[in-house]
């Protein structure tokens, strides 16, 4: 390993990052200046960096590091370098601070440098990484070395390899903007699939984004045993399972999501893991635009928004009440999936619906052209010139929003010639309003009255802000009244956010003769089961009153479990009889001892 760096100021040891590496051996270091080779004093292997220390204090200035030979692992989870048996394969994924497993670096996000990889492994196997292979040459009977191009700038953690058998199948296309897409599998149906998304989802995100990238291949490795995806640089992992089992709809998401990452993520890099929500979240919202475009199924479509609404729900009332998108310093990958994805993209579409679609392409547009590292602040100067009123811009709205825990809620009472709406939460938020009546655009005190004389207020219907929504008695009455009779008008989302709603309320003790009025909304849901797909989620509340350990670690790696392999498939969509209702028993059995259904 060679580490060609710039030192900036006097120091006696260069520290790098690394964890699980030792026996570093053939060690050298020159000084680009004058060629001279300072004397290494120590070598100090630490719980989580290694230091290699000098005779004497080095100047500023460029450097050579060279690392002859160091020994490290490679394990069966999945992170660093770990490799899978059936079939055989070797692969890396280093997000977030899993390079430093890898090999020695500056594991961060906002330190980008070029990449020059060579891999030697076996000769009936064949390497891919980041960038196209240069040179194969053979080193012995049993061993070959690849060599590939260096990569643009990039932080350590998208840095990737995989080493696969030389009989696996690869399948290849080109986009119209010059790109070679390449997906590795075993099955040649399931990588045709893969390809087919793959090069759709690509097509739509570089027309939307139009910001060429310095890439003329895309690599994707279908991993056994591996959860979701990763972005790497031109060298995507993609879970086996849910190419080969998961609906259209979630796979499209999943590749998207990870293209969409080579322009946000990986082109322009925040420059803390502070902000990772931040960088999830703009690579969901261009991922959904994707999905919408070639999702042409519009059950299918429903079906995958409805899963992602039930899936927002039991992260703010399981995994991770009460939570805001600021991330610490010092984040987990399973930090990252309990914060990010989900509430920070409704927050994104609030935005959208705003400033307009066009304002939101253009700004993602001057971000990933502008900048290489970026932040929230970066972010939100592009809101700064947009007012809602004299004292709050837009960009000053999406900073608290992003920033301040929890799950905002209110009361609406219709009260004849009027409507009140109230805030229950705590702090107050600037809500974003959507409404059958015309009321402000945003809310931000503890209260407010309106004339409403023709039709009773209703707001955030289909879920269009981050808010639940309670309601008197008598217009609760009326809603569930009108979705029994005519549920079609309503929307998938719709008809479950207003279910999960009012039984979330009433499990608090907040609707007024709540006990009638569930009786009534669970009879509805069951009456009609192919109107409420996922309905055992939604009746949850309805079903079982709050109860501290809810909130137990328990609880929440349950919830996280089947949040994760619950609604990638058709088969968990049922009402009372699906493999989400089944899950949901089990859920309260371990939690009550008993059933909720």
């Amino acid at each position: 390993m060679v580490l060609h760096f710039n030192l900036s100021s006097l120091s006696d040891n260069i520290t790098l990052d690394a964890v699980d590496l030792h026996s570093f051996r053939n060690i050298s270091l020159i000084r680009s200046s004058d060629l001279t080779e300072p004397t290494l004093k120590s070598i100090k292997i630490l719980k989580e960096t290694v230091e290699f220390k000098f005779e004497k204090s080095l100047f500023p200035g460029q450097y050579l590091l060279t690392i002859g030979e160091y020994n490290g692992r490679i394990g069966n989870a999945s992170e660093g370098l770990f490799e899978r048996r059936h079939p055989l394969l070797y692969t890396t994924h280093l997000q977030p601070n899993h390079a430093r497993r890898l090999f020695p670096c500056i594991d961060h996000p906002a330190v980008k440098a070029l990449f020059r990889l060579s891999i030697v492994h076996p000769t009936d196997t064949v390497a891919q990484s980041n960038t196209i292979a240069m040179d194969v040459h053979v080193e012995n009977r049993k061993w070959q070395r690849t060599i590939f191009q260096a990569t643009p700038l990039l932080p350590a953690y998208l840095v990737a390899f995989s080493v696969m058998p030389d009989t696996n199948l690869q399948l290849s296309r080109q986009t119209s903007f010059g790109v070679t897409v390449r997906v590795n599998g075993e099955s040649r149906g399931i990588v045709l699939r893969v390809l087919d998304c793959a090069l759709a989802s690509f097509e739509i995100l570089a027309g939307l984004i139009d910001v060429p990238l310095p890439l003329n291949k895309i690599d994707f490795i279908l991993v056994p045993d591996y959860d979701g995806g990763m972005e790497n640089w031109g060298h995507i992992t993609v879970s086996e399972t849910l190419a080969t089992s998961g609906d259209d709809a979630h796979l499209i998401y999943l590749i998207a999501h990870e293209i969409a990452h080579h322009w946000i993520g990986n082109r322009a890099t925040i420059d803390s893991w502070n902000w990772i929500c931040l960088q999830e979240d703009l690579a969901d919202w261009m991922a959904l635009k994707a999905v919408k475009a070639l999702l042409t199924d519009e059950i299918r479509l429903q079906r995958f928004q409805l899963a992602q609404y039930v899936e927002i729900q039991l992260v703010e009332d399981f995994l991770s009440p009460g939570h805001s998108l600021y991330m610490p310093s010092k984040i987990t990958q399973e930090l990252i999936n309990r914060h990010c994805y989900l509430k920070g993209v409704v927050l994104l579409d609030t935005l959208e619906s705003v400033v307009g679609e066009q304002f939101m392409y253009s700004v993602i547009k001057s971000l990933v052209a502008s900048h290489s590292t970026f932040n929230l602040t970066t972010f939100t100067s592009y809101f700064d010139q947009i007012r809602v009123d004299r004292n709050a811009t837009v960009g000053q709205i999406y900073e608290y929003w992003y920033t301040t825990g929890g799950y905002p809620s209110i009361l609406v009472e219709n009260n004849g010639p009027s409507s009140r709406l109230q805030q229950l939460s705590r702090p107050l938020w600037p809500l974003k309003m959507t409404s059958t009546l015309s009321i402000p655009q945003f809310v931000f005190s503890e209260s407010i009255v309106f004339a409403s004389e023709s039709a009773p207020l209703l707001v955030n219907l289909n879920f269009t802000s981050f808010m639940r929504v309670n309601y008197d008695s008598l217009t609760w009455t009326a809603i569930f009244k009108y979705m029994f009779e005519e549920p079609e008008l309503f929307s998938a989302v719709g008809r479950a956010q207003l279910v999960s709603d009012f039984c979330y309320f009433y499990a608090n003790d907040s609707v007024e003769n709540g006990n009638i009025l569930k009786e009534a909304v669970v009879d509805m849901v069951y009456s009609k089961p192919e109107f409420f797909e996922l309905c055992d989620w939604n009746l949850y509340w309805c079903n079982s009153r709050s109860d501290q350990s809810l909130i137990s670690q328990i609880v929440r790696s349950l919830a996280l479990r089947f949040t994760s392999a619950t609604f990638e498939s058709t088969s968990a969509f049922g009402c009372k009889n699906g493999m989400a209702a089944r899950n949901m028993n089990q859920f309260c059995e371990k939690i009550f001892g008993r059933k909720c259904i």
